[in-house]
């Protein structure tokens, strides 16, 4: 459904900024087997579902279509409070997206800590790279986006916020986020199959976050209410989503 090419083509227009974009790019591609290991015994050993590279350059980029039009309606960013660049908030939510899921290579539970972990010795030389000086915050930042990206923990900034609301909108065709054994019909599976599209939508200044979920039947509500409410709720930009849910002729609206 999603390319690799393709998202990677579509990072590099948010991104507007083509060292950001090189540093991304050669990373992704270092790191690459990383993502496909952890996808393999995501899928084989958890029997859960993908989490490999296509799903971080997913996450990364709705992520970074998040912050974009969070820019666009005024909403500073984490960095910015702390006197940083936006450039800066790119790069948090960029490489936070991109290592968010790589601590299930240890274990699915507590998945979040595992991947602050493993992730650290990576991120500390890539903010080394990007920024001379106060290197340390912006490791700091990072890691956090990675530490809030689960939807038992509370985020606590913007940048983590856009990661943890993009990670929930990878529901499509099938890639559940709640956990089901293939061979076994119930609402978990019923609902993983019932979502053919997400995408991300420009508001207004009130909820300037819309996504659109196009599903087949309603049962996909469960798979919508079960993990992308609870993450935008645990996020910072609860009261600013509004999730539209096309389903059955029927357009469902609701303000998280």
């Amino acid at each position: 459904m999603y390319e690799r090419s393709q998202l990677l083509g579509e990072i590099r227009e948010l991104m507007e900024d083509d060292r950001l974009f090189k540093i991304f790019k050669r990373t992704f591609e270092n790191y690459e087997y990383y993502f496909n290991t952890t996808n393999h015994i995501v899928l084989n050993v958890y029997q859960f579902n993908d989490h490999g590279s296509i799903h971080v350059l997913l996450t990364a980029r709705r992520a970074l279509e998040i912050l974009r039009i969070l820019k666009k309606f005024g909403i500073q960013t984490t960095a910015e409070e702390l006197g940083k660049s936006f450039e800066w908030s790119k790069f948090i939510v960029a490489f936070g997206a991109l290592f968010h899921d790589v601590g299930n290579i240890i274990h699915r539970e507590n998945h979040h800590l595992f991947s602050t972990i493993l992730a650290e010795p990576i991120i500390d030389k890539l903010a080394r790279e990007f920024e001379k000086t106060d290197w340390l915050l912006l490791k700091a930042l990072t890691l956090n986006a990675i530490y809030t990206h689960d939807e038992s923990t509370q985020c606590t900034t913007i940048e983590g916020s856009c990661v943890t609301v993009a990670d929930g909108c990878d529901m499509e065709q099938g890639r559940s986020r709640l956990a089901h054994k293939k061979d076994k019909v119930d609402i978990h599976s019923v609902s993983a199959l019932a979502i053919e599209k997400v995408e991300i939508k420009e508001g207004d200044s009130r909820t300037p976050i819309i996504i659109d979920v196009k599903m087949k039947h309603l049962s996909g509500i469960f798979q919508v209410d079960e993990i992308l409410t609870k993450k935008v709720k645990n996020s910072l930009l609860r009261g600013k989503v509004k999730i539209r849910i096309h389903a059955e002729n029927q357009l469902l609206e609701k303000v998280v």
